[in-house]
């Protein structure tokens, strides 16, 4: 999580150095980073929610809009890991350390993949 925000800011400062538009400071960040598109870095990145085994059934996901309509159906944390979607439940939050009863998880509606959830899970617990 901290390594794409990190990589995201990078990219921002870069665009306004350079008049850049952001896409192409994200695009040039990644080939900085051997990879051919921002798409492929991202999800080089994307291991924060899925560090280590786990003996927990997380349900996998490749499209996103499918992940989304599983959580909506049957609730739990919708996470990514390296371009994929997973959910997970209460009891897999814990095991990776993280309090899955915080108000952050409300704010962006159990679902990481979300736009600016990243930031906004990230800025929570940096404050």
């Amino acid at each position: 999580m901290n390594s794409i925000s990190k990589a995201k800011k990078q990219a921002k400062l870069l665009s306004k150095e350079k008049k850049l538009k952001l896409k192409d400071a994200l695009s040039l960040i990644a080939k900085q980073n051997d990879f051919p598109d921002w798409k492929s870095y991202k999800d080089s990145l994307d291991t924060f929610w899925y560090q280590k085994g786990s003996p927990f059934l997380n349900h996998w996901f490749v499209i996103y809009s499918e992940a989304q309509d599983f959580q909506k159906n049957n609730g739990g944390y919708l996470l990514t890991y390296k371009g994929q979607y997973f959910i997970a439940s209460a009891e897999y939050i814990e095991y990776i350390g993280i309090d899955p009863w915080d108000p952050v998880w409300e704010a962006i509606n159990f679902d990481v993949a979300s736009s600016k959830a990243l930031e906004k899970f990230n800025n929570y617990y940096q404050s």
